[in-house]
């Protein structure tokens, strides 16, 4: 019986007897032996049986190797070999015969292999079948040593170093690469030992490499180039590992880039614990990081990691919060911890009802045609634009067409793109306040800033770093907090969350002696950034007054005579703004600073 052996480049073997008069051969299901190799049509060939005679027809202008000899039809013999993709099909005869098993050293040609030694032979008059070993080329299987010794061993916790090694060895003078690819396609090198330009792929190749045992030859200016995809498990995109590749090595570079992509994919997790994944900028970005967001609650530990990842990307970053909880200060950490080095940061206060004002500080003069650029103006900066959900929809739809314009510009967007929102951005996005096209510009990197009650746990820590950083700024050294004072701060609800914190902080130290401990308590009624108004204004005026610190004295009274006005006039915001000498724009922001209760129900009782 004449058979067919069909060997895949992963070593193994199936075993199909022509038994029909005419076998077909391809990528579809409906063929009698199905192969989804890459390189392989539909249909790709026919063989046929006419007596004892065996022929194949290449279907559709498809071509196979044939004993390495490119054909699109012939004449099958025992012992001939048909390439097809990356399959190998050997026509074989009858094997009844003893096996005969010998041994082909490195660099030995498969056609002189019957004059190599057998180990163990028997000359029969029937056609002999035989197992034939072959040692693989030194530098393939020193490689594939170095790969396994490499993951081998549980004790390497950082595999950075080792990757890169192994790729500088087995890669010596040809280019390779393991990278990411951001959302626009490109690589984003991870381990890279590449010279000039990396390639671009279409976003349909990435698709069709993430599915399970496809990988990319990518012939571009005389230089082949092996792709492979490795698995990131639950992430939302494939890592990929490139290397150049010659025609003549291209079988072997193959095999070993598919092993290595596997590997990749089991050990993954290693990779991006290592330490050195990012060089020295990652490890002083960690101590900065816990540094200025301390604690050990989920909270921060997920901001931390949230301000970390978009400190190293360029996307738009959206910060969710309420007032006060130090969103700002956030932004100016993003932009200080950026690898490139500290960028600048320019900040657009949005208003309600200060469309035309916003517009003109972003864009330049109305007349489009007279409109400088904001990228070309604030080219390497950061620029934050703050309670964009305050503006209205027309006008965040001209930042997001804005945004868009820079970051499809064809050297990469010119500006770090920063906004922050109210606390529940998709709420403010259900209910039409927050515009979809600029959300879906954010939504890569939305960061929620925690409030003080999801980080209580935190508080101690926080407290004393901060009173740290206090006592510098004010040119004072601090010995520590005592117990009470600690608890009447933990104990105190801070309406105005961070900024309220700092305040009360900054004015307990500015009571306390050089070199001495913080003492003291904190009011009850000392909270100035409170929504809730209370009628025993003779405390509160009591507490101003006791206050030593301006910046705290002049917001509060400040607040006190706004919240009177409005109180008086029944929430009319307009009559209270020509009391107060502001413009009701400014009066509508410091309502929301202060949360000054909304008093127009009075009305309605009266």
């Amino acid at each position: 019986m004449v058979t067919l052996i069909i060997e895949n480049a992963g070593g193994s073997q199936l075993t199909y007897q022509l038994e029909k008069q005419a076998v077909s051969v391809g990528a579809s299901s409906r063929n009698d032996i199905v192969l989804r190799d890459p390189g392989v049509a539909p249909r790709h060939v026919v063989i046929q049986r006419n007596g004892d005679v065996f022929t194949f027809l290449g279907q559709h202008r498809q071509v196979v190797v044939l004993n390495g000899e490119r054909r699109s039809r012939g004449v099958l013999k025992i012992g001939d070999k048909i390439r097809i993709g990356a399959a190998t099909i050997v026509f074989k005869g009858s094997d009844e015969a003893e096996t005969d098993v010998r041994m082909v050293d490195e660099g030995q040609d498969e056609a002189d292999v019957g004059s190599t030694k057998s180990f163990s032979s028997v000359t029969t008059e029937k056609q002999r079948s035989e197992i034939v070993l072959f040692r693989e080329p030194h530098h393939l299987s020193d490689a594939r040593q170095q790969l396994v010794d490499l993951f081998r061993s549980r004790m390497r916790s950082d595999l950075v170093p080792s990757l890169r090694t192994f790729l500088a060895t087995v890669f010596a003078d040809r280019k390779a690469l393991l990278a990411l690819v951001d959302e626009e396609g490109k690589f984003e090198p991870v381990i890279s030992q590449w010279e000039g330009t990396l390639p671009r792929l279409p976003n349909r190749t990435f698709e069709e490499l993430d599915a399970v045992g496809r990988y990319a030859v990518l012939h571009l200016e005389g230089q082949v180039l092996l792709v492979f995809a490795i698995d990131r498990g639950s992430h939302e995109s494939n890592a990929y590992v490139l290397a150049e590749s010659t025609p003549e090595n291209q079988d072997e570079d193959r095999e070993l880039l598919g092993e290595f992509a596997r590997m990749l994919s089991v050990h993954w997790d290693r990779v991006e614990r290592s330490t050195s994944l990012y060089g020295e900028w990652a490890n002083n970005a960690r101590q900065t990081l816990e540094a200025s967001l301390p604690g050990t609650s989920q909270a921060v530990r997920i901001l931390r990691d949230s301000v970390g990842a978009a400190a190293r990307s360029s996307s738009p970053v959206m910060l969710c919060g309420p007032p006060g909880v130090g969103r700002m200060f956030v932004a100016n950490l993003i932009a200080s911890l950026r690898p490139a080095g500290e960028a600048p940061v320019r900040v657009f206060q949005a208003r309600p009802e200060e469309d035309a004002t916003l517009r003109v500080e972003l864009f330049g003069p109305v007349q489009v045609e007279d409109r400088d650029s904001l990228g070309e103006r604030s080219r390497g900066a950061v620029v934050v634009v703050r309670d964009v959900h305050l503006v209205s929809p027309g006008l965040q739809r001209e930042l997001a067409a804005a945004v868009t314009g820079d970051l499809e510009s064809v050297y990469g967007p010119t500006v770090r793109w920063i906004v922050t929102t109210g606390e529940d951005a998709m709420a403010m996005l259900n209910e039409g306040v927050l515009d979809m096209t600029l959300f879906r510009l954010f939504d890569r990197h939305i960061i929620r800033m925690p409030t003080l009650a999801d980080r209580r746990e935190d508080l101690p820590l926080l407290i004393v770093r901060l009173l740290e950083r206090i006592g510098a700024e004010q040119g004072k050294e601090v010995r520590g907090i005592e117990l009470e004072t600690l608890n009447s701060v933990l104990e105190y609800t801070f309406d105005g969350q961070m900024t309220e914190l700092l305040g009360e902080l900054r004015r307990l130290v500015s009571a306390t002696p050089d070199g001495e401990m913080v003492r003291g308590v904190v009011p009850r009624l000392a909270s100035i950034g409170q929504g809730r108004p209370t009628d025993d204004t003779e405390s509160i005026y009591a507490s101003l007054v006791n206050c030593d610190d301006l910046k705290e004295v002049i917001p509060g009274v400040e607040r006190l005579i706004i919240d009177r006005v409005l109180r008086r006039v029944k929430g009319n915001q307009s009559q209270a703004a020509r009391t107060l000498n502001l413009s009701r724009g400014a009066l509508i922001a410091k309502i929301k600073e202060y949360e000054i209760e909304d008093y127009r129900a009075l009305r309605r009782k009266g």
